[in-house]
């Protein structure tokens, strides 16, 4: 969808979703403005109830890595796209890797789960 919205609107799309698959969406064939980050829309997964709704972001936040479909079908023209958000990309993705680190540590200081004797799993046998 965020394929869509990038190329019909020429502008960037920011999915975000709750479990890492959040990614940014350029367009496909044109060139980015002179100002590009006044052209930002992001949407937000809602999944339980399976919709997305408009997500306002902060001038200057963070923002999800490029899809790896843009990667592969723009043109080497319109790489000037990623020009402008890289810096706000690598950024992301240090915290999010920093966020996985610290929730590693976390589990491998919690015991594990003990099932034997629980009868709550016996339905699904």
């Amino acid at each position: 969808m965020g394929h869509l919205i990038a190329s019909a609107y020429d502008i960037v799309c920011i999915e975000l979703t709750r479990y890492a698959f959040s990614e940014t969406f350029f367009p496909l064939r044109t060139t980015p403005p002179t100002n590009p980050i006044d052209r930002i829309i992001c949407v937000g997964w809602l999944a339980k109830s399976l919709h997305f709704v408009q997500v306002y972001l902060k001038p200057g936040c963070l923002i999800p890595p490029t899809s790896p479909e843009w990667a592969l079908y723009h043109t080497e023209v319109f790489d000037t796209w990623l020009d402008r958000f890289v810096n706000r990309m690598h950024d992301f993705e240090r915290l999010n890797n920093t966020k996985k680190e610290s929730n590693a540590e976390k589990s491998r200081l919690e015991p594990p789960i003990d099932l034997v004797g629980d009868s709550s799993f016996d339905v699904f046998m």
